[in-house]
């Protein structure tokens, strides 16, 4: 029978290990499962040999390499190997060269904001003392802290822009105009929020420095530097947005050099309001900071319109508003748990003395500069993840997963490293006072596990967001944050502090790592499935 449809042969149709593949040539149906059948077709079928040779057979799986100068073809076997191997390492491997081509540029953007605040605590530290460098952690608490619980919307904004542009492997052939749409949204609404931030910032400053109970003696110093921050919380909201968007569409090196600009009048500005000849104190890095922010999210709109990605300012429909809010409610909810555990740190910290205080706040400083070194691995998974948890590519997504957790594990020893030598060797750039100093010397290997577990736990939260696994997020940012917020009643050192913070991060990294290894969770199902599916195969070999 297989003769004779051999003969009579219009065109194939292969079934084999769970794959279908049509051949349109000029043979009638053959149907079988045997693949030395199979084979014995194309060998016996002239015009199989032919279409095959010549490369006009389309969608075959045989390969260029396995037919023979005579139109023979090797066993099918094999050439349905080859396929499943060839396909899945040239269009999935995921390559640590292009990732760092994004990475490198990503950590110069996210070192940025830290290593200024660093800066503004090493002028504020030298002009005005301790007192002034203590001022600045309730006065941080009021800005930054808040300003963060806010990044649920540039979160969002990767989320929405990157799966809507669609880029390839290489971050090219990208949807321009759908990304364009996508971030119409969130960028509205970050500058609503803005607007509405800045204007409880005017009224409302002391009113928050008293329900914190800041020292009366820091009160003023404080004020002073949340009514220049606050000023421009429109514009700080806006410029995080705007940057998510162009690194969703692969691009960090136009936000790295409008970054850049903005950091020299940073530090210019520093120099001027804080030293000479203005000596502001507080109020003069305040100064500095929203001058450089409204520079950087001026060019972020023009670079925005140039790439032809700058939506126009409406307010959001229906379908645009359930989309965001299928990422920000939960991304919210999630940010506050984490928000709980700084200010609850920090509130801590602020009984333990002034000196202590000041040393607090300049670990802390350093403890937020060297976690972003984990922000690029974070962000790659958030670019490259979504896509391929889309699509179901357990091979495509432990590919890049293990990149990214090679590239995080390195960083983390070498980061917490150089995050334990600026501690206890460099605290003298920050403060003249020698206790203060003692203190934070004293602190430097809390300071260097807090670093090395946080770089990992960004590491692995890029894959939870891109997988939108927001439920379990929640789920470990609740638990670990009842735990911290217990804990930090018996803290009675700022090292101890810093570890209730290593603890939770931890927690957090071993639970991410747990929940795919176990196959739960759109990735762990994604790669279980082709786990499973590849050991199917094995069998019935």
């Amino acid at each position: 029978m297989t003769d004779l449809l051999a003969v009579l042969c219009g065109f194939i149709l292969l079934t084999s290990n769970g794959r279908v593949a049509s051949f349109s040539v000029g043979c009638i149906p053959l149907i079988t499962h045997d693949a030395r059948e199979r084979t014995r077709h194309y060998q016996r079928c002239h015009h199989c040999r032919h279409q095959i040779k010549n490369g006009r057979q389309r969608n075959v799986l045989v390969f260029e390499s396995e037919v023979g100068e005579d139109g023979s073809i090797d066993e099918l076997e094999s050439a349905e190997a080859s396929n499943e191997s060839r396909t899945t390492i040239s269009e999935v491997k995921a390559s640590k060269r292009e990732m760092m081509r994004f990475a490198a540029p990503a950590l110069g953007i996210f070192l940025t904001n830290p290593l200024l605040s660093n800066i503004d605590n090493a002028f504020v530290g030298k002009t005005t003392g301790t007192a002034g460098l203590a001022a600045l952690s309730p006065a941080t608490i009021c800005t930054d802290q808040i300003l963060y619980l806010f990044s649920f919307l540039s979160r969002a904004t990767t989320g929405l822009v990157s799966r809507a542009y669609g880029a390839d492997s290489d971050g090219k052939n990208g949807n321009v105009d759908a990304a364009r749409e996508a971030a119409s949204a969130p960028l509205t609404v970050s500058l609503i929020c803005g607007v509405i931030l800045s204007i409880l910032y005017a009224f409302l400053t002391p009113a928050m420095l008293s329900g914190m109970n800041v020292n009366p003696s820091l009160r003023r110093n404080a004020a002073s530097y949340v009514y220049w921050r606050g000023a421009i919380a429109w514009a700080a909201l806006a410029q995080a947005c705007s940057l998510q968007v162009m690194l969703a569409t692969r691009d960090a090196v136009t936000p790295l050099v409008i970054v850049a600009a903005a950091a020299l009048l940073n530090i210019v500005g520093d120099a001027l309001f804080c030293a000479w000849p203005f000596r502001w104190g507080c109020a003069g890095a305040a100064a500095a900071t929203s001058l450089a922010t409204l520079l950087s999210s001026g060019l972020m709109l023009v670079a925005l319109k140039r790439k032809q990605l700058l939506s126009s300012l409406r307010l959001p429909k229906r379908k645009d508003l359930t989309s965001l809010l299928d990422f920000t409610g939960p991304l919210l909810a999630i940010t506050v748990t984490r928000l709980i555990g700084f200010v609850a740190m920090q509130k801590r910290a602020m009984t333990l003395g002034v000196e202590p205080l000041a040393a607090y706040q300049l670990c802390i400083n350093v403890i937020m500069f060297f976690l972003l070194f984990g922000e690029p691995l974070s962000q790659l998974s958030q670019t490259k993840l979504p896509p391929l948890v889309d699509a179901q590519d357990g091979d495509a997504i432990m590919a890049n997963l293990k990149s990214i957790l090679i590239l995080g594990l390195g960083a983390s020893i070498g980061v917490g490293a150089c995050s334990f030598a600026a501690v206890r060797f460099g605290s003298f750039l920050f403060t003249s006072d020698a206790a203060v100093q003692a203190v934070a010397k004293a602190a430097a290997p809390g300071v260097f596990y807090a670093v090395s577990t946080a770089i990992m736990a960004v590491t692995v939260d890029g894959a939870m967001l891109a997988s939108r696994d927001f439920s379990f997020m929640l789920f470990m940012g609740l638990t670990t944050s009842i735990l911290q917020l217990y804990t930090l009643n018996w803290c009675n050192s700022i090292t101890t502090i810093f570890g209730t913070f290593t603890f939770r991060l931890a927690s957090y990294t071993v639970g991410v790592i747990a929940r795919v290894k176990l196959g739960k969770g759109e990735i762990g199902r994604a790669v279980q499935k082709k786990r499973a599916n590849r050991a199917m195969q094995t069998a019935t070999s």
